[in-house]
């Protein structure tokens, strides 16, 4: 199988948000079929065949996500953003009857700090890293200078 061209920081993200959509809906429609098959569930714990097809969503969804993952996290350490990858991924589902508990395995605030970590990473590859500058002297600057400096 032959490798594929490297695509830019910005396609990349574009690609992860994506993936990151397709993974939270496929979660949604898991859990809403889980709730309405719940019942249905053998003593073992293996979802009935009516949560087949969410099932291979999910599973394809999840597996799309973590293959980008490395690269998402490398973004993140390169540009200084929380990484919120890392628990996305391990999130079971099923682990609560529906009487027990009505909120999905991934809450808003982990998707929102998903989200939030794709903006940010979209606008710090959409401009270049600004060029370290050396400190300036502190002998040399003006005292209303330095007190600029100390506030801004």
């Amino acid at each position: 199988m032959g490798s594929l061209p490297p695509v830019s920081e910005v396609e990349f993200i574009a690609a992860l948000r994506q993936a990151a959509e397709q993974f939270f809906r496929a979660v949604d429609e898991w859990e809403t079929a889980y709730r309405k098959y719940y019942r249905l569930v053998d003593p073992s714990g293996k979802p009935s065949s009516d949560l087949e097809g969410q099932q291979h969503d999910y599973d394809a969804a999840r597996s799309r996500l973590a293959a980008m993952l490395p690269r998402a996290r490398g973004l993140c350490f390169k540009y200084g953003i929380r990484d919120p990858w890392t628990g996305l991924i391990r999130s079971a589902l099923g682990q609560s009857t529906p009487q027990d508990r009505y909120s999905s395995a991934i809450s808003r605030t982990e998707r929102a700090q998903a989200f939030e970590t794709l903006i940010l990473l979209a606008e710090a590859s959409g401009r270049p890293l600004p060029a370290a500058e050396p400190p300036p002297a502190t002998g040399s600057r003006s005292p209303l200078r330095r007190l600029r400096d100390f506030f801004f």
